[in-house]
C-alpha cells in the first residue's frame, strides 16, 4: 500500500497537500526520504520499515537507515522487538518543539540587535548563500582556530567529508574541539561530543571571536568576526553544553 492507496487515487487535492507537506518538512532539516517516511508513519500510526518503505515509495534497502535518522532527529521512537516497529512523534509535539527553537533563535537575534545598539556598531553579520560556499566558510573558520572550536549541528554527516581535514589539522595545533550533536551521530576522531535532542540549525564559534549560524540544510548562513557578538552567541552554546540530554 503506497500513499496513493492511503489517500485515494482520485483525491488530487490530498496528493497535492501530501507533496506540499513533504517539501515543507525539508525546512526542518529532513531529506526527501525522511519527510515521506515520517508522513507515512503518521498516516499509519505505528508500522514497520517494510510497510513504511512501500507507503512512502522509498527503497526498502534505505528504509531502516531513514527511520534510524528520523529517530536521531527526534521524529520517531523505535520499539525493541523484531521486526522493529516505529511510532511517530505526534506532529503537534514536533510543532511545539520547532516553535520553541524558533523563539530561542529570535531571542538570539533580538539580543544581538540590542548589543549592536548598545555599542553603536554598524551591521556586522554577513550572509553567505549556497551549501558549497557555506561549507567552505566553515572549513576556513576552522583553519583560523588557535584555541577552541564549538559547533552545534544536526548535520555532521553532510559536512564531515568537507571539514574533516580542517578538524584534524586544528586538533594537531592543539585546538580544543567540541561538537553538540544528536544521539547516534558520529563525530570525527579527536572531537569531544555532547548529545542534545532537537537541534535544527548549525552554530559554529571559533576562538570566541568568530561565529556562524547556518540554516538546517546549510544553504545559507550568517557570519560575523565581531568578538562581542561571537562571545555572546557562545554563551548560548555553553548553556546547551551544560544541559546535555
Amino acid at each position: 500500500m503506497d500513499i496513493l492507496d492511503l489517500i485515494g487515487e482520485n483525491s488530487q487535492m490530498l496528493l497535492e497537500e501530501y507533496n506540499k507537506i513533504a517539501a515543507d518538512l525539508a525546512l526542518l532539516g529532513l531529506s526527501d526520504y525522511e519527510s515521506r517516511a515520517y508522513i507515512a508513519l503518521v498516516a499509519h500510526g505505528v508500522s514497520d520499515a517494510e510497510t513504511i518503505a512501500s507507503t512512502a515509495q522509498i527503497p526498502r534497502t534505505s528504509a531502516y537507515k531513514v527511520l534510524e535518522t528520523l529517530e536521531d532527529k527526534g521524529f520517531v521512537v523505535a520499539g525493541k522487538g523484531r521486526p522493529k516497529f516505529y511510532n511517530p512523534i505526534p506532529p503537534e509535539t514536533i510543532r511545539d518543539r520547532v516553535f520553541s527553537k524558533l523563539d530561542e533563535t529570535f531571542d538570539k537575534l533580538a539580543s544581538i540587535r540590542e548589543i549592536l545598539k548598545e555599542h553603536g556598531m554598524p551591521q556586522l553579520v554577513f550572509t553567505i548563500t549556497g551549501q558549497s560556499r557555506v561549507l567552505d566558510k566553515i572549513g576556513e573558520m576552522m583553519d583560523t582556530a588557535t584555541e577552541t572550536i564549538i559547533m552545534a549541528t544536526p548535520n555532521v554527516a553532510v559536512m564531515r567529508p568537507r571539514v574533516e581535514k580542517n578538524l584534524k589539522a586544528a586538533a594537531k595545533r592543539g585546538v580544543n574541539i567540541t561538537f553538540i550533536v544528536p544521539h547516534g551521530q558520529k563525530v570525527p576522531k579527536g572531537v569531544k561530543s555532547i548529545r542534545r535532542k532537537g537541534l535544527i540549525a548549525t552554530d559554529l564559534i571559533v576562538d570566541s571571536t568568530k561565529a556562524l549560524l547556518a540554516s538546517p540544510e546549510l544553504e545559507v548562513c550568517g557570519f560575523t568576526d565581531n568578538a562581542t557578538l561571537a562571545a555572546h552567541l557562545e554563551g548560548f552554546l555553553n548553556i546547551m553544553m551544560a544541559h546535555e540530554s
